[in-house]
């Protein structure tokens, strides 16, 4: 191992500490230092050539080194890197806006720029809170979400998740919320099978909304697939 790489390993293991990770069988081993990557290629220090399957956390989507878009962030970089939206706009962030709003169902007119997922989800429970409130509706504070859903891990998404093995241990610090069974048809929560159940888990959401609509202010799940929560397909329909 390069002097050079030893010298990363041991700077990680007393400064870095990794997240969802077992840090104590962690440091039992010299970390794999990744040193780059090329379209769905990653490259360690000694290397190794390694499958990026999960895209980097299923962040880096189209791969690395895209050309197109290390262009276009590098020429960004070069005329603006950084402005702030408060009170004031800059030609990326409108230019955007219009495109994404000319691909969104009808009715959605309006882009709210957030960092990262765990912060978009945070915004989005605000809006709904602040809406009702603003409607003169101020008793609708309830948010209706699924069991075994991931929303990301500050504490207004990990109120609205539903994943123990993650959050348990946060419980005292979340706020209530209300919860329907996921479609989980695999190992379907409540003992039925797809697709005689008539997907009665959909059927049970509903029931809450009928019986407590007067106190909700939004539903959250994950479209089509809840991913942390064990790859979960909603069934058709």
């Amino acid at each position: 191992m390069p002097d050079k790489t030893k010298q990363i390993g041991a700077f990680d293991r007393e400064f870095v500490w990794h997240p969802f990770t077992q840090m104590k069988q962690y440091e039992e081993k010299d970390p794999v230092v990744i040193v780059g990557a090329e379209g769905a290629y990653l490259f360690d220090s000694e290397g190794r050539k390694y499958i990026d399957g999960v895209s980097s956390l299923w962040v880096n989507i189209h791969g690395h080194k895209v050309p197109e878009i290390d262009n276009a962030i590098k020429e960004q970089v070069d005329t603006l890197g950084h402005s702030t939206l408060l009170g004031v706009t800059n030609a990326p962030a409108a230019l955007l806006a219009k495109e994404l709003v000319d691909i969104c169902p009808p009715g959605l007119k309006k882009v709210f720029y957030s960092g990262d997922g765990a912060s978009a989800v945070e915004a989005g429970l605000k809006m709904a809170f602040q809406y009702w409130r603003r409607k003169g509706r101020p008793e609708k504070t309830k948010f209706l979400c699924l069991d075994n859903g991931y929303h990301g891990d500050t504490l207004g998404a990990v109120s609205v998740g539903g994943i123990d093995l993650f959050h348990g241990e946060f419980k005292p610090l979340l706020f209530d919320t209300l919860r329907a069974p996921s479609y989980y048809c695999y190992r379907c929560p409540l003992g039925k099978e797809y697709p005689s159940c008539g997907i009665a888990c959909a059927d049970e959401l509903g029931k809450i909304l009928q019986s407590r609509g007067d106190e909700i202010a939004a539903v959250i799940m994950e479209p089509y697939v809840q991913a942390a929560g064990g790859m979960i397909v909603a069934p058709e329909g």
